[in-house]
């Protein structure tokens, strides 16, 4: 519903997925991450879409969306496009989202949105991975084609080791890197 409205309000009729205006949201919504309703740990990505110059959104898991409650906030939406690739930074414990230019690790990490991903939670776990960072990335892919997808990366406590998810339905991803967004 967040998503929905945002765009609603904050778009046209002549709104393309790479417009300025157009809007990736994403949003655990006023429920998200109450234990007495199942699904809550899920989050949808809401844009316009690359494939269809119409709303879509893309329902995801992981940690992104509990984490993104935990910290105060039922939806993130970006607008705009930034000049350079850029992560946007959440601060659970302050409350606080900033933009910060996106960390340049080395080519090959770069260009797969795993790998960038990946390397995003160990700097900013200070290498002591665990499951309060996620990572929401979109990759070199997203950048060269209208169907790219959204990564929620997160550290599996149980299975000690990384994993993703995925937004995968109507180009969210590539939506997200027009905005130069990174992660």
């Amino acid at each position: 519903g967040y998503a929905l409205k945002l765009l609603w309000d904050e778009t046209n009729r002549g709104t393309r997925f790479d417009s300025p205006e157009n809007m990736l949201v994403m949003a655990s919504g006023p429920l998200g991450n109450d234990p007495g309703f199942p699904g809550t740990g899920k989050f949808i990505v809401g844009t316009i879409s690359p494939l269809t110059d119409t709303f879509i959104d893309s329902n995801v898991g992981g940690h992104f969306g509990p984490l993104l409650k935990l910290a105060g906030f039922d939806a993130l939406a970006v607008s705009g496009s930034a000049r350079e690739n850029v992560v946007i930074a959440i601060d659970g414990d302050a409350k606080k989202i900033s933009i910060e230019p996106a960390p340049g690790f080395d080519k090959d990490t770069e260009k797969g949105a795993l790998s960038y991903g990946t390397k995003l939670l160990e700097t900013l776990s200070n290498g002591a991975l665990n499951d309060s960072y996620a990572a929401v990335v979109a990759g070199e892919g997203a950048l060269n084609s209208r169907f790219g997808i959204i990564n929620s990366l997160f550290y599996d406590q149980r299975r000690k080791r990384i994993r993703s998810k995925q937004a995968g339905r109507g180009g969210t991803g590539t939506v997200m890197r027009a905005k130069n967004v990174h992660g």
